[in-house]
């Protein structure tokens, strides 16, 4: 791989990290919004409390619920993109051990080679 490559390479691992970044970020905010209007409605609103309590109930397990859907999403993302990067990694350094293959045959061809030229020179 050229150097070039290995520069677009990282940029472009550090635009997707910052990416990943701020929508960590964006999610986080938009989790947070909806979790403080739901409670404020609920809180709010006027019903008996013993209603309240089961909307505040009701409002947690679809929370719990989301949570767990988001969390199971990432880690399977997670695991996806893990699984990704040992396989290019893998690929790599196959591509790095037949290159440094090849080149090691040359070389052994070239000194097996060597010692015959010589002997046809005298």
């Amino acid at each position: 791989m050229s150097l070039a490559k290995k520069i677009e390479e990282k940029k472009r691992a550090k635009k997707i990290q910052e990416r990943n970044k701020k929508v960590k970020i964006a999610t986080l905010g938009v989790a947070t919004g909806a979790i403080t209007g739901i409670l404020g409605g609920v809180l709010l609103a006027p019903k008996s409390g013993k209603e309240t309590r089961e909307d505040i109930k009701n409002t947690a397990k679809d929370i719990n619920k989301n949570v767990s859907e988001k969390a199971a999403k990432t880690k399977e993302k997670f695991t996806t993109n893990v699984n990704e990067s040992k396989r290019r990694i893998k690929e790599y350094l196959d591509n790095k051990k037949k290159d440094n293959e090849d080149v090691v045959d040359t070389k052994v061809v070239e000194l097996l080679q060597a010692p015959e030229e010589s002997k046809d020179k005298e």
